[in-house]
């Protein structure tokens, strides 16, 4: 008799040990699922937060390096070289969030096109 109430004691025992591994199993994934979710929406949000600045950033201004074209892309071929001007103007954007851990980045090209006033087509020839 005593065999059996041993041997039901460590059966028992061993069901709460095996229990008690999976509860904590599942408590250790769903905590990993809350940080995994958390890390998504913080890179979203570090996201659009990037896109907003890149937009409003994009407006030419006469400090941001650009670079000359001699001539025009082709879509200008009407207008005479001398007359029309284009600049290529390179905007990036690049935000982190406060622990460097997300990043999100943007970049455009822009052109900036400008007349040359007093400038005929007719006076080039």
């Amino acid at each position: 008799m005593k065999n059996t109430r041993g041997m039901v004691l460590v059966i028992s025992l061993v069901v709460l040990l095996s229990l008690s591994l999976i509860m904590v199993s599942s408590l250790y994934v769903s905590q990993l699922t809350q940080k995994s979710a958390n890390a998504g929406q913080q890179q979203l949000q570090i996201t659009h937060q990037a896109y907003t600045e890149h937009l409003s950033s994009l407006t030419i201004t006469e400090d941001l390096a650009a670079e000359d074209f001699v001539v025009c892309p082709a879509e200008y071929a009407a207008w005479s070289e001398a007359v029309l001007r284009c600049k290529a103007v390179l905007v990036s954007t690049e935000t982190y969030d406060p622990s460097h851990h997300f990043y999100s980045g943007y970049s455009s090209v822009l052109l900036q096109q400008t007349l040359i006033a007093g400038e005929r087509v007719d006076d080039l020839d």
